[in-house]
């Protein structure tokens, strides 16, 4: 650095590259001095800050003074908007901005009363000494309450950029104004040296730089002489600061192009000149530092070009902040008409201005009003000839025609691989393109592209940080409600008293005796205990079925209330059964099942002789003779028979079937379960044929006992003809017609009384199963000796009903015989 500030001080410049040298015409407006224009009767102020960095302190109706501030802000990138006169709030909306694109933006538009009061803030004008003794916060506070924004251009907020560091060696004063028609920089040069220099003294006394250096180009010779003299004048330290007359050259004035002209540093890309110890402040921004500091003047008023050829009175005007365009063409003599350009500063980097009702900005150094003469009339895009001019002009040493196609091609990420950021928009490659391509405007496109995709992806992140917040705010408030109840507990858990304790173990001891009871229910049905249950449970199915077959028959009433209750003992029956021990139930178990066994081998033994009874009445009575009223005694006793037996059967099949449904839609079908259900119901067939048995067999008693002689006539055909034959009628009298008929309902009665009894008896053995059958695996404390023995008793239960099967194939083939 030591070398370079040597280097400095003799004055050396480096060459740049690219660049141009288009006409200046700045002898329009450099000829008079700065003037001022009549003011506006309205003037709009652009507020677009409101709502994210500041607020509006004003309401409508409100009357302001100039130098006023309207917003009010705590951050410190915020930049307050002030009045430029005085007078009255009339509205507060949305008017058309000074931008090339005319989105509306909110404004305030104020009625100027042409009094000119100046707010309270403003005083009078301090002394050197003064500013001296401020302190760096005094100064930056004053600075940003005056809402100074670069006014090179850029409209950067100045107190950013002048906050204090330890590292800034250099500073630039930029006054090379290299736009052609723009003089306001010079003229502002040339009249207002001296508070130049004190702006430049308090941005001294802020940094403390090494070096200072005011660049002017070559072409302002009053200026450069001027600055000189305030120079000379200044109490800078000797050898400190300099003015420095660079070459005329378009872009000279551009931040990064004057940085390596007078130093030969070139910035890095996506830098700042701050990372290399240089600031760069415009002069305009230092004079406006001056009037801040020394006065507390708020930027409300700068010094804008009016100039061109339909301008007829060109020249270098004081203009407030807010100023409508249309009123400063009208005050100098706009001569075009509404089709007229107008185009918001110069005209290599300004723009078209498309309303012309917008307010003068900050930023606005002048306004060009050109006549047909000037400007080229607009061209017809060419395609691109890849000529390389552009490449050679461009100052940033970038690549403009690949910008071009990836541009074009809204290719815009492509296009800021090739570093599209640091475009200055400086104008040269569209100057020197033969095919009239409006280079610049494709560049504008695609960097307001990139910003809003920047801004998208800004706000989704905002938006996955305050989510991830409120996540983990609930997070610690369910934290806190845990730790809130844990401690509660604790609290009633110390003030409970002996009782209390005792009582809720009883409680979760029950509720873990519940658990492990349903646990215990819901395990395989492979185990002993499962398969005495499930085979309890389908003989109560296999009966409820039954019952149901018998009332769609009609030979028992419905009863809802016996259903309900056999149920209840059902129920209670499993339950008193989990209650038992283990050693306790399984010799109950053995001992019912014997019990059982019994009584189920003395029913069908019993089943058994009854039909090998009537088999043998039957045949015996075959061999003796009838007479005619004899037959007709027993045709009828056999009808009757014959209908019980078929009601029954009708009875058995529906059991069947309505066992099996039941039983497929309760219990898994296991080998065990299957083999059950089929037992029962040939148990129920056993019965229907034990009691079709026994009402033949008291048919046969009550009647003639030969039926043999008729047995080769089929009992409907002998029926009929004993009955309605007219021997029968004349042979038979009233009353033997009353004994048969009393017979056959001694027959029926008898027949219905068998049927009760045998169901009496399956009652009787199922009863004894649910009581010997109900598990007991839900008491905890069974051994394996209990466990083992249950499942004996469950391997002696299905043996039994194997044997049981088998005796009810044996009944059925008598009963195959017999018929």
């Amino acid at each position: 650095m030591l070398a370079l500030f040597e280097q400095i001080d003799k004055g050396t410049l480096w060459q740049v590259p690219g660049g141009i040298h288009p006409p200046e015409f700045k002898t329009l407006s450099s000829q008079s001095p700065i003037a001022r224009l009549p003011l506006a009767d309205r003037f709009i102020v652009p507020i677009p800050d409101v709502g994210e960095h500041c607020t509006l302190n004003l309401n409508v109706g409100d009357t302001v003074d100039k130098g006023q501030p309207l917003t009010v802000g705590d951050s410190f990138r915020h930049l307050p908007v002030h009045a430029p006169v005085s007078g009255t709030l009339v509205a507060i909306e949305e008017r058309p901005s000074n931008h090339a694109s005319g989105l509306p933006v909110m404004c305030c538009v104020i009625q100027n009363d042409h009094q000119q009061r100046l707010a309270s803030t403003v005083h009078n004008r301090l002394s050197r000494d003064d500013v001296r003794q401020m302190s760096s916060q005094a100064i930056l506070a004053r600075v940003q309450s005056a809402g100074i924004a670069g006014l090179g251009g850029a409209a950067f907020p100045t107190h950013i950029k002048l906050k204090p560091a330890s590292d800034i060696e250099l500073l630039i004063i930029n006054g090379v104004e290299c736009e052609p028609y723009i003089t306001s920089d010079d003229l502002l040069m040339q009249q207002h040296s001296d508070e130049i220099i004190a702006g430049i003294e308090i941005i001294h006394q802020l940094l403390s730089p090494k070096r200072i250096i005011i660049a002017i180009e070559d072409n302002k010779p009053q200026a450069i002489e001027q600055m000189k003299h305030a120079l000379n004048r200044s109490a800078l330290p000797n050898k400190c600061a300099r003015v420095t007359a660079i070459p005329t050259l378009y872009p000279s004035g551009g931040e990064k192009q004057l940085i390596q002209i007078l130093t030969g540093q070139e910035v890095p890309s996506g830098s700042i000149p701050a990372h290399l110890g240089i600031l760069v402040q415009n002069v305009g921004t230092v004079f406006s530092v001056e009037q801040a500091v020394y006065s507390n003047i708020p930027l409300i008023e700068r010094v804008v070009t009016l100039t061109g050829n339909n301008i007829a009175k060109p020249g270098n005007y004081w203009v407030p902040i807010g100023t409508p365009i249309e009123h400063l063409l009208s005050c100098t003599q706009f001569k075009g008409d509404s089709h007229s350009p107008v185009i918001i500063g110069g005209p290599m980097m300004g723009y078209m201005l498309p309303n012309r009702d917008a307010p003068l900005l900050k930023g606005s150094n002048c306004v060009l009003a050109p006549s047909s003469e000037e400007i080229a009339p607009p061209s017809t895009e060419k395609p691109c000839i890849r000529c390389g001019e552009c490449a050679i002009a461009c100052p940033a040493q970038l690549l403009p025609q690949q910008l071009f196609w990836h541009a074009k091609a809204e290719e815009y990420d492509k296009a800021a691989s090739y570093n599209l950021r640091d475009c200055i928009e400086c104008g040269c490659c569209s100057y020197v393109c033969p095919s009239d391509i409006p280079l610049v405007e494709y560049y504008r496109i695609a960097k307001s592209a990139l910003r809003v995709e920047a801004e998208d992806k800004k706000q989704a992140e905002l938006a996955k940080q305050r989510f991830d917040s409120r996540m983990l705010r609930l997070e610690e408030e369910k934290r806190a409600r845990e730790e809130k109840a844990k401690q509660a507990a604790q609290k009633r858990k110390a003030a409970m008293s002996g009782n209390d304790k005792d009582a809720i173990a009883a409680a979760m001891a029950r509720i873990k005796a519940k658990k492990a009871a349903e646990s215990l229910d819901a395990t395989s049905v492979s185990e002993p205990q499962q398969d005495k249950v499930a085979a309890a449970i389908a003989r109560a199915k296999a009966k409820k079925a039954a019952q149901q077959a018998e009332m769609a028959a009609g030979e028992i009433p419905t009863d809802k209330a016996a259903e309900s209750a056999t149920k209840d003992k059902v129920a209670a029956a499993i339950a008193r059964a989990k209650a038992k021990k283990a050693a306790q139930q399984a010799a109950t178990d053995d001992q019912l099942d014997n019990q059982t066994d019994s009584q189920a081998d003395s029913s069908v033994s019993r089943a058994v002789n009854n039909a090998v009874n009537s088999t043998a009445d039957v045949k015996a009575a075959a061999s003796q003779p009838l007479t005619q009223q004899e037959k007709v005694a027993a045709a009828i006793a056999r009808a009757k028979a014959k209908k019980a037996a078929k009601n029954s059967e009708v009875s058995s099949s529906k059991v069947t079937e309505t066992d099996k449904q039941s039983f497929d839609e309760t219990l898994p079908q296991t080998e065990a379960t299957q083999t059950l259900s089929e037992a029962d119901a040939k148990k129920a067939k056993i019965a229907a044929a034990v009691a079709r048995a026994k009402a033949k067999k008291v048919a046969t008693q009550d009647s003639t006992p030969a039926i043999s002689a008729s047995a080769e006539i089929p009992p409907t055909a002998e029926l009929s003809t004993a009955v309605g034959s007219p021997v029968a009628q004349a042979s038979t009298s009233d009353t033997e017609l009353k004994k048969a008929k009393i017979a056959a309902a001694v027959a029926k009665a008898k027949a219905k009384k068998a049927a009760n009894q045998v169901k009496s008896q399956d009652k009787t053995d199922d009863n004894a199963r649910l009581t010997t059958d109900t598990p007991s695996d839900s008491d905890p404390s069974l051994s394996p000796e209990a466990i083992k023995q249950q499942r004996i008793a469950a391997a002696v239960a299905k043996a039994k009903a194997k044997k049981q099967a088998k005796a009810i194939e044996a009944a059925q083939q008598l009963e195959q015989k017999d018929s």
